[in-house]
């Protein structure tokens, strides 16, 4: 799959939609495809020959050679919005804080142990490396077990995969927890459209009224929501699984979703999640920050891409913080009076 400037365009055009669902029970999760291995698979333009690795830090992140795609392809068109933006500081779970305020029990029983061990995620990100994963991130929606699913480059080499696959290199769980049927079965997302193993908009829409003084809209406040353990987790949400810097204060459906599978004890799908996370739209500008560098760490530490692009020579984006004690406490406390009262 060529990534020539019209491919690219088709590519761009197709991002977003939904492919027909099939969902075929996971047997095997098989190994990660390779373009330079096969033709057949997805390849990526560049606008200059390749054959050296920087052994020393260049003045720009952007000057780097894995990052020098072909003008008007899809990867081009991604990065030259992505290239200004900031990497995010994630903040992670604030357990000292939670303590301090007699709520760590029950923010642990709440969000369980996968959860946690997902939102804790503190490894180092490097501007490099997150700006080429998201410049050539494609998923193909609607698609799981299928070998193609979802692909992105590192050093210029492409890597195609199942979601199965994905969760295993993610971190997220084991090869043998990906081959159990309810990994497959359980609930992947909230979504506008039908989809197998997924809720929809009058559920959420339920979610949501059940712990907010709002109806559910477009906008959806965090600090209308009564609980304050559960105003907690959807600012710790939009910080880690689902980083963004602006709507701070705007809780999204995957961020509902998660939030409501926990309140309710239902199992659900946390590769689909970050799939969903990192597909989502972003927007350019001063404010936008570019986010899943702990996460896209952790993949590119699993393929061993890190063996070849040294740290040391690699920009290095923000560290992950624990969530500041004194804004969280204002989340925490917002409108504290009217959860007493009601």
């Amino acid at each position: 799959m060529a990534s020539s400037s019209r491919a690219g365009r088709a590519r761009k055009r197709a991002a977003g939609q939904t492919a027909p669902g099939q969902d075929p029970v996971v047997i095997e999760t098989p190994i990660i495809q390779i373009a330079e291995d096969d033709p057949k698979l997805r390849k990526i333009e560049y606008s200059t020959s390749y054959n050296f690795i920087p052994e020393e830090l260049m003045n720009r992140a952007v000057n780097h050679p894995i990052l020098k795609f072909e003008e008007d392809t899809y990867e081009w068109d991604k990065f030259n919005k992505f290239k200004k933006m900031d990497l995010l500081q994630h903040r992670i779970i604030n357990w000292e804080w939670l303590g301090e305020i007699g709520a760590e029990q029950e923010v642990r029983d709440l969000l369980g142990e996968r959860l946690i061990d997902a939102m804790n995620c503190i490894e180092p990100q490097y501007v490099e490396l997150v700006l080429e994963f998201h410049s050539t991130w494609y998923h193909k929606e609607g698609k799981f077990e299928q070998g193609n699913a979802l692909s992105f480059s590192f050093g210029r080499k492409v890597y195609e995969m199942n979601v199965p696959r994905f969760a295993i290199i993610s971190g997220l769980y084991t090869e043998q927890e990906v081959r159990r049927p309810e990994f497959t079965t359980c609930l992947r997302g909230a979504y506008s459209e039908n989809r197998k193993y997924s809720v929809g908009k009058r559920e959420l829409k339920a979610f949501w009224e059940s712990i907010s003084d709002t109806e559910f809209g477009q906008t959806n406040l965090i600090s209308t929501v009564r609980n304050p353990i559960y105003r907690y987790v959807l600012r710790l949400l939009a910080t880690t699984l689902v980083g963004r810097k602006s709507g701070e204060n705007k809780a999204n459906w995957i961020e509902l979703f998660v939030l409501m599978c926990r309140v309710h004890q239902r199992e659900f799908n946390l590769a689909t999640v970050l799939v969903d996370s990192i597909s989502r739209g972003r927007r350019g500008g001063d404010r936008a920050r570019l986010d899943m560098g702990p996460y896209i760490t952790r993949i590119v530490s699993h393929l061993g891409v890190l063996d070849v692009y040294r740290p040391e020579f690699l920009h290095r984006g923000p560290s992950a913080a624990h969530t500041d004690s004194g804004s969280t406490y204002q989340v925490y406390e917002a409108s504290s009076h009217e959860t007493e009262s009601g």
